[in-house]
């Protein structure tokens, strides 16, 4: 029987989501014309019978831990509450600090619908209003170690070619999960830590000089599923405009799926043409697309991804990052931290093949970095054969590169990532006899952070 005619909704109702709505929009997910916008609300989990949500349980370990009083009435934007109460006596730096060790140190379980939500296929993009790491963690357990996952993390008055898309970003672009307002680290200014930094973050995202083009343009005849983004009014309208990117507002699709929008904002959601989903959760949104777009998948109706395109672009002064195929997971960890702090880096998993042109490739970027860091690991402890790939050949490229520089540019920088003892005889000179840095807690110490980026400073301006 055919469905009844649905009215349109008005702005005090819900937009219904008939079954030709779902069917619609399944089709746009594996059209690749879909890009999710992962908020709080999506980062919630079940412990002791309750419901229980990132923000919160941060939002009351920064309090406990500060001793504050925890704002029990407002559970989810309880971190922002805490922090901008912790702004008017901590400096910026400390703030980071404290709200990157709740993030990081504590075993906050990976939500199920962030898992759900990384294995639908058809998004070559995600964007996350969130500054935690669950979804990025979800994101790589569903790809596997195959397949290359970008981190782009937008700051105010960034580089932008460190803050937006790639050019030419498209379908068969490698998966980027672009961090809208920042991501938490120890460093300062990489991410919003209170509803100031929001508001300059949201400014930054409108201010021509500043804003991610490449973004705006990818996002331009999209669908967009704001999923769980329950800001306040004044945040959300910013956030509105930022998307559509200073262009005209009815070019993006929107989905806006959250029990907890506002009257005024609902109203200003579906005068840009937007359909807002009150009637369901978040988390049950996700569930249906999912198990929608598994349903199409196992009849065969979902192509294979794309392959991701070559990407060998290497920007002056970065620092390139050698390592054994074995410690990759820990040393993307590394770079995530490095380019967190605005430090340009290179790996060279992506997505370069074997042979001559390759080692030319390499040779010329070892050349261009400011720094080389030699990741050491137990890994090395096997005979080179073992090894496999071109580690042992970067670091010989590496130390005759040594040899064009200056003593006191220490452009060699061993970098011990396990219980490795200093001395090791599987490490190879000169790379033994140099001072190693260790991983604290699984980060690269600040001070060492700092010494790379006025080294590259320093070589930068010497270019």
């Amino acid at each position: 029987m055919a469905e009844a005619p649905v009215p349109l909704p008005g702005v005090s109702g819900s937009f219904p989501m008939t079954d030709r709505e779902w069917d619609k929009l399944t089709n746009l997910v594996l059209d690749r014309c879909v890009v999710p916008v992962i908020g709080p609300e999506l980062l919630t989990w079940q412990e002791d019978g309750k419901e229980q949500s990132l923000y919160s349980a941060c939002g009351k370990k920064l309090a406990d831990q500060s001793g504050l009083v925890f704002p029990a009435d407002r559970a989810h934007h309880a971190l922002y509450d805490v922090a901008n109460l912790l702004s008017l006596k901590l400096n910026s730096g400390d703030l980071a600090f404290d709200i990157d060790d709740v993030m990081r140190r504590n075993p906050w379980p990976i939500p199920d619908v962030l898992r759900k939500l990384s294995e639908i296929p058809g998004f070559s993009l995600y964007v996350t209003t969130t500054i935690d790491h669950l979804f990025e963690k979800a994101l790589q357990d569903a790809r596997g170690p195959g397949e290359e996952i970008e981190n782009i993390v937008f700051t105010p008055r960034g580089v932008k070619s460190r803050i937006d898309l790639p050019n030419n970003f498209g379908p068969t672009s490698a998966t980027v999960l672009y961090h809208l307002f920042g991501s938490s680290s120890a460093v300062s200014d990489t991410f919003a830590k209170t509803e100031d930094d929001l508001i300059e973050f949201s400014w930054s995202l409108l201010d021509q000089q500043y804003s991610p083009d490449n973004l705006y343009d990818y996002l331009q005849k999209k669908t967009v599923l704001l999923l769980g983004c329950s800001f306040p009014d004044w945040l959300a309208r910013f956030f509105i405009h930022a998307l559509n990117g200073r262009r005209h507002e009815e070019t993006i699709n929107i989905y806006y799926v959250s029990p907890n929008c506002e009257a005024g904002l609902a109203d200003f959601l579906v005068r840009r043409r937007a359909k807002v989903i009150t009637t369901e959760t978040p988390v049950d949104f996700v569930s249906k697309l999912h198990r929608l777009c598994r349903e199409r998948n196992a009849n065969g109706d979902v192509a294979p991804r794309p392959s991701p395109e070559l990407q060998t672009e290497f920007k002056s002064g970065a620092v390139f990052l050698s390592y054994a195929s074995e410690d990759r997971a820990r040393v993307r960890e590394i770079r995530s931290q490095l380019e967190a702090a605005n430090i340009d880096t290179w790996m060279d998993e992506r997505a370069l093949q074997p042979g001559d042109e390759f080692e030319q490739s390499i040779r010329e970027n070892i050349r261009s970095a400011a720094y080389f860091l030699a990741i050491i690991s137990r890994s090395l402890d096997q005979p080179p054969r073992a090894l496999g790939g071109y580690v042992l050949k970067e670091w010989k490229w590496a130390e005759n590169a040594a040899l064009e520089r200056h003593k006191e540019d220490v452009f060699l920088q061993p970098i011990v990532i396990d219980d490795t003892p200093a001395g090791a005889r599987f490490v190879d000179s000169p790379y033994r006899d140099l001072h190693w840095t260790r991983l604290r807690d699984g980060r690269l110490p600040p001070e060492f952070i700092d010494l790379l980026s006025r080294g590259i400073r320093k070589f930068r301006r010497a270019k």
